[in-house]
Formats: structure tokens, C-alpha cells, sequence
């Protein structure tokens, strides 16, 4: 083959990939779990959780450490002043919410990315 028919071949499917992953980038959704579910196994990846709010706590960076219950076990629930939330959140409220697995001092913790990614119930 000459080279002329490699490049546009090679542009053909690199196009049509693009494509096929913007196209079926809308029906990729985070995983729903429980906190009983959640291990190092799913750091760096989204995950969705039906909890209730057990304690919320404020530090003096104003960064939100809320520690959230399900029927499985508790974990914390870490919202930065950057995602800029602006909800009320209240202690015994149920939420669902759309977090980041991350670790801290060898804890796993969700990071809430987006503040349209908490809802209340």
C-alpha cells in the first residue's frame, strides 16, 4: 500500500471511533452500590449511593465532611468549597448522590465532584 491509502484509512477509523465514543459517552452511569460494596478496588471511579446523612462537620477551610449511613456501613462524604454546594443539608436527611472513590490517610472517602450530583430526598 502507498501512503496515501494508510493515512486516509487511518483517518477513517480514527474518525469513526471519535465518534462511537462520543456517541455512547451518554449511556455510560456510575455504578449504584451500597458503602458495604465500595473497597480499594473502586478508587477513581464514579459511583452512585442511596445514604442518609449521620453527621456533618465543617473545617476551618470550609470543606464539608459529612459522614453518610446506609443499611451496610458508613463512610465520608467529602464536599471541597470549589464544587461550590450550596444545598442545606441537614443531619438524618436522605440523599442520593453520584462521588468519586478516593483515599485519605488509608480511608476510602467519596470526593462529590459536581454539586448537581447530590439530590435530596
Amino acid at each position: 500500500m502507498n501512503d496515501s491509502k494508510i493515512l486516509k484509512i487511518s483517518l477513517i477509523v480514527t474518525v469513526v471511533g471519535l465518534l462511537g465514543i462520543i456517541f455512547l459517552s451518554g449511556y455510560v452511569n456510575p455504578e449504584k452500590l451500597t458503602i458495604k460494596q465500595i473497597d480499594k478496588s473502586k478508587i477513581d471511579n464514579q459511583v452512585e449511593l442511596d445514604v442518609k446523612i449521620d453527621s456533618i462537620k465543617k473545617t476551618k477551610s470550609n470543606t464539608q465532611i459529612i459522614k453518610i449511613t446506609d443499611n451496610t456501613g458508613s463512610i465520608n462524604l467529602v464536599i471541597f468549597p470549589s464544587t461550590d454546594f450550596k444545598t442545606k443539608l441537614i443531619k438524618g436527611q436522605k440523599i442520593t448522590l453520584v462521588g468519586r472513590v478516593t483515599q485519605y490517610n488509608g480511608n476510602l472517602e467519596i470526593i462529590l465532584e459536581e454539586s448537581k450530583n447530590l439530590h435530596t430526598s
